[in-house]
């Protein structure tokens, strides 16, 4: 009897497993002829008036296949297109425009680095080897002192093969002298030939200025210069504040013409001449930015040569870079430009293209060298900690410069020059967003000994003196300004279009897709069918004159 009992059972378990089993089935087909109905429904009375034509059942079957195959078409190139859209809106994201009617006279003059040749004045070295002569700290006569202090001209870090045997010497000498640790700085500042003696007359704006009003006695890539319109805060700064203070106004151009620029007479102080970093006597004349350090090797900087019994001319031509504060908002690497207040170096008050090179050599000269060269300007405590390069440090100087004159900055991963090694690679210097860069288009006239007479220093005998003139001749100057090549709505407009003309897609579109899948979600999860109970088992009309009356 139990066996009988347990037969029974067994088989009427076996009957309500395949009736669950098929309940999920039915119920798993129920909501996929539910899905299916809705998509048709949605087919039938989309806006996307091709669709209609996937799911009428009055017409034949490749005809439909037909239509599925063109949708896929169509569908592929659009996809295709919108990818490309897309992917030029990424990698060109900005444009720049060119305004040439910028007036000249409303641009600010260029800074202006007047340095001599002669980096040591004789007269300086003499005064300095008799007083370390008096102080009775060595055996050595002053001639023999003065030839010791030549060798501080090897700071700056000529390319050409020196003797540097008595480097030692000199420092201990040097050392002794000043009872300990010696500034070189000041020591090199000293030794420099001043501005009071080089500049004699100066005329700006076509009136007669006192020189030292308008030159300042300060560092340059090439030791300390005579410099106008240098506008940067002071070179040596012991304590950084959040503020920029500027040390002057910066000059504007106001008008054009020789007469109306900068023009300078210079004495080349011949008799004065002790250690020349070139081969011949006269000025290097550099021309920068105003807010930039004078550094050749990051650009923006030109130099020309000034040399005795000559007229120079330096005729400038700017070219202004803007940019929209837009674009701040697109990563570094692709609008390539940084602004001022962006800052990459702690001890930069504002950023720079110059400033930023410039740290980048001493932080590698530092790596090296343990040492910061004098001609850079100190900002900041971490600056003042650093040990500043003297006389011994000049084998080491001259072993990595020629790696710091091939400087690649903000370069990529991929780029040739990514692994090159005897190079400089300041990987976080970008040019600055917003710049002026100028040009000199420059020439000279020579002055005859005694007789000539200059128009803007009437009544000036010359004899071995040079004159320099800077100023502006063209009225207009060239603007390039930065923008964003194209907003998000611009893109949205051109993705629109292409969807509007090959299927004609939008917004409208998205609404009726949202409203099918409310509908769909209400019948599949809440049992709420917009369709009549009795109209279920009806096949909807492809028709849509049959089917409104059917629907709700």
């Amino acid at each position: 009897m139990m066996l009988v009992e347990r037969d029974k059972i067994k088989p009427k378990s076996n009957t309500f497993i395949k009736q669950a089993w098929m309940i999920k089935v039915s119920e798993k087909s129920s909501r996929l002829k539910t899905i299916l109905k809705y998509l048709k429904l949605y087919c039938n009375y989309s806006s996307i008036n091709s669709l209609k034509y996937l799911v009428d059942s009055q017409r034949p079957w490749f005809e439909r296949i037909m239509w599925v195959i063109i949708h896929c078409i169509i569908i592929s190139v659009l996809v295709s297109m919108v990818y490309t859209s897309y992917q030029e809106f990424e990698s060109q994201p900005l444009v720049t425009s060119m305004d040439a009617n910028i007036k000249t006279a409303k641009i600010f003059f260029p800074g202006i680095a007047i340095c001599s040749i002669n980096r040591i004045s004789l007269q300086s070295a003499k005064k300095l080897a008799t007083n370390i002569s008096n102080a009775k700290i060595t055996d050595r006569s002053v001639d023999e002192i003065l030839n010791l202090i030549m060798q501080l001209g090897n700071l700056y870090v000529s390319m050409m093969v020196i003797d540097n045997s008595n480097d030692v010497e000199l420092d201990k000498l040097l050392t002794t002298y000043y009872n300990g640790s010696y500034d070189v700085t000041q020591i090199m500042k000293t030794l420099t030939p001043q501005c009071s003696t080089i500049l004699l007359k100066c005329i700006l704006h076509g009136i007669d200025r006192n020189c030292s009003e308008l030159f300042e006695f300060r560092k340059t890539q090439d030791g300390y210069c005579c410099t106008f319109n240098y506008v940067r805060e002071s070179d040596d700064i012991p304590d950084l504040n959040n503020m920029i203070k500027l040390t002057r106004d910066q000059e504007r151009v106001e008008t054009l013409g020789i007469e109306n620029g900068l023009s300078v007479l210079m004495d080349p102080l011949l008799d004065d001449n002790f250690y020349s970093i070139l081969p011949f006597r006269g000025w290097k004349v550099t021309v920068f930015n105003p807010t930039d350090y004078p550094d050749m090797t990051s650009g923006g900087v030109t130099e020309v040569f000034a040399i005795p019994q000559y007229e120079t001319y330096l005729n400038v031509e700017a070219t202004l870079f803007s940019s929209s504060q837009t674009i701040i908002n697109l990563p570094r690497n692709k609008r390539n430009c940084l602004f001022s207040d962006e800052t990459v170096f702690s001890n930069i008050t504002m950023y720079t293209y110059s400033d930023c090179i410039v740290d980048c050599k001493i932080n590698d000269i530092q790596k090296f060298c343990g040492c910061r060269p004098f001609i850079y300007p100190r900002r900041g405590k971490k600056d003042y900690s650093w040990h500043i390069c003297n006389i011994t440090d000049f084998q080491c100087l001259t072993k990595y410069k020629s790696k710091r004159l091939t400087i690649f900055p903000h370069e990529d991963d991929h780029s040739i020059f990514h692994e090159e090694k005897d190079a400089l690679h300041c990987l976080h210097c970008y040019p600055a967003c917003n710049d002026t860069n100028f040009g000199v288009l420059s020439w000279r006239s020579h002055m005859d000994l005694g007789t000539f007479e200059l128009n803007l220093f009437p009544n000036y005998k010359i004899t071995n003196e040079g004159v320099l003139h800077v100023y502006f001749s063209q009225y207009g100057t060239i603007r390039l300004n930065q923008d964003v090549s194209s907003y998000w709505y611009n893109l949205l407009s051109d993705i629109g279009g292409l969807c509007g003309i090959f299927i004609g897609f939008s917004f409208i579109t998205i609404v009726e897709l949202l409203y099918f899948f409310v509908l769909l979600f209400c019948d599949l999860f809440c049992k709420k069918s917009v369709l009549q109970k009795d109209d279920r088992k009806i096949e909807i009309s492809p028709d849509q004159t049959q089917t409104t009356g059917e629907l709700y």
